[in-house]
């Protein structure tokens, strides 16, 4: 068979005009040979159907004969169909026979008949056409053999069709013929997508075409015959009210008999390989799919040429999946689990991914010793890339396939670590059991390890200490592993649930003579604690990109990621933080749900709320939330609850901060890390709305628990810069004063953002005369610090002082800039409530800098950024790294704007600028 009998001529006019050409020459006496030659399916029937039918109406006599695997065995069967007995050449069947008789060693007169047959052949011109010529009968190729050799003047033209692959046309046949000059082959190629369009388009409305030619293509490669199959079902879907699957064509009955028509080709060869490929899936490979199959090398090779030229291949495997199901529908249930099961055991000796043999076991378990531990792997895998139902399919055929308490013991593991990416409520239930087999012997270290976070993530602290001291017995000299482990989950206790750690005895360290492959996420808690003990530092951060950039979502635990995100935060380096956050959260793709993702998100919250983009901060701390349960959240809900308390405190909505506060949680979170985050968040609500002597109890308490657990750094925990606002608002300076400069001596006190709000609350503490300056280097280093919330507290204490001190032109000028870090950052309503009296009678717009001004009229555009930003007191470098000018540019516009203002240094210029149109236009 060739294409089944569709008429598919869709480009194929470059063919079609080769065969009408060598048609037209027949009129000149010259005879021809073409091979159609095609892989299966792409339709070589068709094209010679269609030329056989336009010879015939040239005036051309057509003789045609379909050779069959069936009828191979039959002599001259082909010659017979060529030349029946009662037809007009009946000379030539005669001549074959008599041939044949001369072959076995009679002596006819062969040339008589041959002369009978030229004189027929020559009457008019002739086309022979043989389809599947590689059934043909070996008497009858002999026959074709020899009219080719006489037949080169006459008007006579044979056309044969063959496949490629591994039953085309005999070696030995198609030597001889193409030896012969009058000898050509033609090769068919698969439709295009713009071929398969115009298939398409006469079926479906105009849109539709578009859309299912690009999804035909895929499936099919543009082979004709399953084009038409595709076509065929989704009409009859149509017809049924089924609407086609964007993406996955509708699949039925003519795609699948389409599938077996192309590969069940009278040659077991081509259906055995192709189905080696159906089955191995995307890890096929010539020699795995050579042994599936049990066929040699060579064969596979023929087979691949085929598959390829018919277009459904692509890059060694089958293009589609839906080709593949649909021509194991054609295999027996007991073979093709035999496949499965051969599969199997061949990707997992050729060290294919778990996931790959996974999906032959759940087609055909094996009773193997390997299998259970393939299962647990492929589960462990499939959940980290989103394949949730495939990771639960594993798990429960590993279930089943447990037979010992270890086996089981790590079934019910690999159940919670999954359950838990879902949601961590989920693991609730497992963990009695998980403990029961903890005492027993029966987990892993690591499993107990990860215990050991869990139980105390779900605020069960006395059954995480006890796992913890019975993993701590593990931890002896000999067992280097278990000992490692305990040092892992003790560096995430040391800042997640520091009471945990040091109620749990010491243990040395594994030794260097068995040293372990440890990835280096495993290093990120030990470098959080770090910053948080030691503060930032060039190592811990350059330590915290190093993990960072070999770690990719899913790749690493996301307890490992968020430590060496923190890491990098808590270092002062949150633009280095949002960097990596942003870029593994990119790499969790349209992923809106699961634990990674809204540990992820709660991250990038406290990020964005350090660089006071508060709208940012809450958005991704709320898409925390609704990752996964609350009840999930466990004690760690307690920082996404703090990112919203100070998003909407400093936004100036206490409204709403109250109501996240009002929130149940664990009482255990004021154990952790994340429970100081939400005392401090509490501590600034109390602030906002009013209740100093509150506020004071939560910064203190933090104090005292971050100074107890080794956290007392400022860029983790500010706790004495917020104390000491708390004891302003009650009256005691000196207090707060003592309070400030302790910040100041602390590791990290002196970074831009840390000082900056330091120096602004220390000037509170301050004489009037020392306030100026402080609060002017407050404002430096918080815009080095991008932080546009605390540059605006400092903006707007320096606004009033500057009131205070009698330059109301340069408060002016502050609260005009103080204006446009709040248009940047979304902040008019924080900037309304530290503002207040400076509406908008008392600010100025940027138009008000206008040519009544003396002097002003010649100033350029760019003259008057210059000399805002000198009237607000900023050197020439700074100005100079503001509007990314140079400094010597910075020196020539000031040099000419003082000529024009008639002025000679700064203070003149403060001066002139005070009380004037000119100077609002200098804030602009």
């Amino acid at each position: 068979m060739g294409s089944g009998g569709h008429s598919i001529l869709v480009e194929r006019d470059a063919e079609m005009a080769a065969l009408m050409d060598a048609l037209a020459q027949m009129g000149q006496g010259k005879g021809s040979v073409l091979i159609l030659n095609a892989g299966p399916g792409v339709g070589r029937t068709a094209l010679l159907d269609a030329f056989l039918r336009k010879a015939a109406e040239s005036g051309a006599r057509v003789c045609a004969a379909t050779a069959s695997s069936a009828e191979k065995g039959v002599e001259y069967g082909i010659v017979g169909q060529l030349f029946p007995p009662d037809g007009g050449l009946s000379a030539g069947l005669r001549l074959a026979r008599a041939i044949g008789r001369r072959d076995a060693g009679h002596d006819p007169d062969v040339e008589a008949l041959f002369d009978t047959l030229c004189r027929e052949l020559r009457q008019q011109p002739v086309v022979i056409g043989v389809d599947d010529a590689q059934f043909a009968d070996a008497p009858s190729l002999r026959f074709l053999l020899h009219l080719v050799r006489r037949l080169r003047t006459a008007p006579v033209m044979i056309v044969l069709t063959e496949p490629t692959g591994p039953d085309s046309l005999p070696p030995s046949f198609q030597a001889e013929l193409l030896r012969q000059p009058q000898c050509r082959r033609l090769g068919l190629l698969p439709l295009s997508r713009a071929g398969v369009a115009h298939v398409v388009a006469p079926h479906v409305d105009e849109t539709e075409a578009t859309r299912l030619a690009a999804d035909f293509h895929a499936v099919s490669g543009g082979n004709p015959l399953l084009v038409q199959a595709l076509l065929t079902d989704h009409r009859d879907a149509h017809r049924r009210d089924q609407e086609a699957t964007i993406g996955l064509p509708a699949t039925g009955a003519a795609f699948a008999k389409a599938s077996l028509a192309w590969a069940y080709r009278d040659d077991p060869v081509l259906f055995d390989v192709a189905c080696g490929f159906a089955v191995l899936g995307e890890s096929a490979t010539p020699a795995l799919v050579a042994c599936l199959a049990d066929r040699g090398a060579d064969a596979v090779a023929r087979v691949m040429t085929a598959l390829d030229t018919a277009g459904l291949l692509d890059g060694g495997i089958l293009r589609s999946a839906v080709v593949g199901r649909a021509l194991l529908e054609h295999v027996d249930v007991e073979s093709r689990a035999e496949l499965r099961r051969r599969a199997a055991g061949l990707l997992r000796v050729d060290g294919a991914p778990a996931t790959a043999v996974a999906r032959q076991l759940l087609a055909a378990p094996v009773a193997e010793p390997w299998a259970g531990s393939i299962l647990l792997d492929a589960a462990d895998k499939a959940m980290r890339d989103g394949e949730t139902e495939f990771s639960l399919d594993c798990l429960r055929l590993a279930g089943q396939n447990a037979t010992t308490e270890h086996e089981h013991a790590a079934v019910v593991m690999a159940r919670v670590r999954i359950g838990w990416e879902i949601d961590p409520r989920l693991v609730s239930p497992w963990l009695d059991e998980l403990v029961g087999a903890l005492e027993q012997g029966s987990l892993r270290s690591a499993d107990a390890a990860w215990i050991v976070k869990h139980l105390a993530w779900q605020d069960r602290f006395p059954q995480a200490a006890e796992c913890l001291r019975a993993l701590t017995e593990r931890a002896r000299p000999d067992a280097p592993g278990a000992t490692a482990e305990l040092l892992a989950v003790r560096h995430w206790l040391r800042h997640s649930c520091p009471p945990l750690d040091a109620d749990a005895p010491d243990v040395g360290a594994p030794r260097a003579a068995q040293p372990r492959q440890v990835s280096p996420a495993s290093y990120a808690a030990e470098v959080l604690g770090q910053v948080l003990v030691e503060g930032p530092g060039e190592y811990t951060s350059g330590m915290a990109e190093e993990i960072l950039r070999g770690c990719r979502y899913g790749e690493a635990a996301v307890e490992d990621l968020e430590a060496a995100l923190l890491a990098l935060l808590y270092a002062d380096r949150p633009d280095r933080a949002v960097f990596w956050c942003d870029t593994l959260l990119n790499q969790a793709g349209d992923r809106s749900t699961g634990t990674s993702v809204a540990i992820l998100s709660g991250v990038r919250a406290e990020i964005a709320l350090r660089q006071g983009a508060l709208h940012t901060a809450e958005q991704h701390a709320r898409g925390a939330l609704s990752a996964i349960s609350r009840s999930g959240w466990g004690v760690a809900i307690g920082s996404p609850l703090a990112a919203l308390v100070r998003a909407a405190t400093a936004s100036g909505m206490s409204g709403s901060a109250g109501a996240w506060l009002n929130q149940d949680v664990p009482e255990g979170m004021f154990q952790t890390r994340h429970g100081l985050l939400y005392t401090h968040a509490r501590g600034h609500y109390h602030l906002a709305v009013d209740r100093p002597a509150a506020a004071l109890d939560d910064f203190l308490t933090c104090g005292d628990l971050a100074k107890q657990w080794s956290m007392d750094v400022p860029t983790f925990l500010p706790w004495r810069t917020s104390a000491a606002q708390a004891h302003l608002a009650l009256g005691n300076p000196g207090q707060a004063r003592t309070l400030v400069r302790e910040q100041l001596a602390r590791p990290g006190g002196s970074t831009p953002r840390a000082r900056g709000v330091s120096l602004r609350v220390l000037a509170a503490t301050s004489e009037l005369g020392q306030r100026p300056a402080l609060l002017r280097e407050s404002v430096t280093l918080l815009e080095n610090a991008s932080d546009p919330v605390e540059l605006l507290r400092s903006l707007a204490d320096r606004c009033q002082v500057l009131h205070e001190v009698g330059a109301p032109a340069k408060a002016r000028m502050t609260a005009r800039h103080a204006r446009n870090v709040a248009d940047s950052c979304g902040g008019h309503q924080l900037f309304r409530k530290l503002f207040k009296d400076e509406g908008p009678e008392n600010t100025v717009e940027p138009d008000s800098l206008s040519g009544e001004d003396q002097g002003s009229e010649s100033l350029t555009a760019a003259e008057r950024r210059v000399i805002a930003l000198a009237a607000l007191g900023h050197s020439n470098r700074e100005i100079g790294r503001k509007l990314f000018i140079t400094k010597s540019t910075v020196e020539q516009h000031l040099t000419r704007a003082y000529r024009k203002l008639g002025v000679r240094n700064r203070t003149d210029l403060g001066d002139l600028l005070a009380g004037t149109n000119l100077a609002a236009g200098a804030s602009a």
